[in-house]
């Protein structure tokens, strides 16, 4: 009676711990610092959030600017935790945790770091470690300048640093930092990761500088294991910030990676030796400058990302290359800049969303990517952000891929939405705030003309309200005199009919 108690014990923890540890991608952040004073109006972050159905989109508040490194993690229950542009982390509440900046010590650190790391898209991951839900490691590359061309920045090994959650005060603690995992020259960016067959450790994959050697390791409870390469395939002829991308399938299958100048590799993995076989080359020649990838929810399809085409090739087909089809081509929308096809990431709502290299308003969705040809639904443009992404975009592994178990498939990687267009696409109208600090007046300006009443309140560090003034119908500009306001930080909140859509800090009085 007491085996079958442990047992049943044993088995419950499993079914719990698999159950809890699954929703570590539902936020997602990018943009720009929000208290950056750039000088121009619509410098905030965004947030995605996919515990909504559908996902919610609105400004974030943050201290940090998301550049082209960027990642994300939230707990497995889907709330923020934290986050880092590859310079410093921010927990939750959006403030740099204790002992959280100078991740990239060096030159180009100091250089950059004001804007964010630019070590290229995927130059950082977060994992949750092994049986451990309150520990996380951080994964980041470091770039130095070359030592015979200084304009040149090369990755030149990958750090980590380990955060924990104090459960009791939801505090983040860092354990380890800056420790390095790999000291060589490796690839920009293109770091990812999948479950090992277990369904509870890491196998992380970073490829080496211009060769075809790939670096391996496993993350387990144990830490950080000896890397192994492995030399495969062809070597790579030109990288740079812009890069490519590198992708695990959802189900662990298949390791691709594609950039522009080099084509799209292919690969089979093997997630119990963590060893790559049978490549396969496809040249993608179409003049793109820039690129990425992502695979569809059921591993069949792969999308190719490539500038101004969108292709869709079908991974079971026995000549890959013979399959590629067309799914969508850059219709030339500009928003202010163009909306090209860059990064992808496939999403908890079983989505495909894809950004641009320009900093730009937009993102465009893969809406049913398990669907061949054009069934899988390429919509461009089809998500209005309320402000520019940066050319940021999160990059997630599958944290919900399990054991690998012979004969069965693998639990489904995200969860999908049936809903309509209209549902699927929350937009809001832009609002912009300005000059900040106020010197004696403020601005607050609508993309269009509102169609509603709005107001706007001020309120001093107490909470009680400074000032507050109705917006009418019909205009899109408004001019609030704040010179009869005493100097300070101040809060302001922009209502239209009762709906906050746009809110933050407004400094009074320019010399305060």
């Amino acid at each position: 009676m007491k085996k079958d108690i442990t047992i049943t014990i044993f088995f419950l923890f499993c079914f719990c711990s698999s159950a809890i540890g699954q929703k570590h991608d539902y936020i997602w952040l990018f943009g720009y610092n929000s208290n950056a004073t750039s000088g121009y109006p619509g410098v905030e972050g965004i947030m995605i959030d996919f515990n909504q159905s559908p996902p919610s989109i609105f400004y974030e508040s943050i201290n940090i600017s998301l550049y082209v490194t960027n990642a994300t993690i939230s707990g497995p229950l889907g709330n923020l935790l934290f986050y880092t542009n590859g310079c410093a982390i921010a927990d939750w509440t959006h403030h740099i945790i204790s002992y959280g900046d100078s991740l990239n010590i060096g030159e180009i650190g100091e250089n950059f770091c004001e804007n964010g790391y630019p070590a290229g898209p995927q130059s950082a991951l977060i994992l949750n470690a092994p049986n451990d839900f309150n520990k996380y490691y951080l994964l980041y590359s470091h770039l130095e300048y070359a030592e015979n061309s200084p304009a040149i920045a090369l990755t030149t090994g990958l750090l980590s640093t380990i955060v924990e959650i104090d459960t009791l005060t939801n505090q983040e603690n860092i354990l380890v930092k800056n420790h390095p995992v790999i000291s060589d020259s490796l690839g920009m960016g293109q770091l990812t990761a999948v479950k090992h067959a277990n369904g509870i450790d890491w196998w992380v994959m970073v490829p080496q500088y211009l060769t075809n050697e790939y670096y391996t390791f496993l993350l387990s409870e144990d830490g950080i294991q000896v890397a192994f390469e492995q030399q495969i395939g062809h070597a790579t002829v030109l990288e740079g910030e812009a890069g490519g991308q590198a992708v695990f399938s959802s189900n662990g299958r298949f390791y691709i990676r594609y950039t522009p100048a080099d084509g799209l590799f292919i690969f089979d993995f093997d997630r119990l030796t963590g060893l790559l076989s049978e490549f396969r080359y496809i040249d993608i020649d179409d003049g793109a400058f820039i690129g990425g990838v992502a695979t569809s929810p059921n591993s069949r399809y792969l999308y190719v990302c490539s500038e101004k085409f969108v292709y869709q090739f079908d991974l079971y087909d026995e000549n890959i290359a013979s399959s590629k089809i067309t799914v969508g081509e850059y219709d030339g929308y500009l928003s202010p800049f163009p909306t090209n096809f860059y990064n992808a990431q496939l999403a908890p709502d079983c989505k495909i969303y894809i950004n641009s290299f320009a900093s730009v308003d937009v993102l465009h969705v893969i809406h049913n990517p398990d669907e061949p040809g054009l069934a899988c639904n390429f919509e461009q443009h089809a998500v209005q952000l309320p402000f520019n992404h940066r050319r940021s975009l999160p990059h997630f592994p599958n944290y919900r891929l399990g054991p690998l178990v012979e004969g069965e498939d693998p639990p489904p990687p995200c969860e999908p939405v049936v809903s309509t267009k209209e549902e699927v696409l929350p937009t809001r109208q832009k609002t912009y705030v300005f000059p900040n600090p106020a010197p004696g007046y403020v601005k607050v300006v609508f993309e269009q003309a509102l169609r509603r009443p709005g107001r706007v309140v001020l309120y001093n560090g107490l909470g009680q309200v400074a000032l507050e003034e109705v917006l009418g119908v019909g205009s899109r500009e408004f001019r609030l005199e704040v010179g009869d306001v005493p100097p300070g930080l101040y809060f302001y909140s922009v209502f239209l009919e009762g709906e906050l859509v746009r809110g933050g800090k407004l400094v009074v009085g320019g010399g305060w």
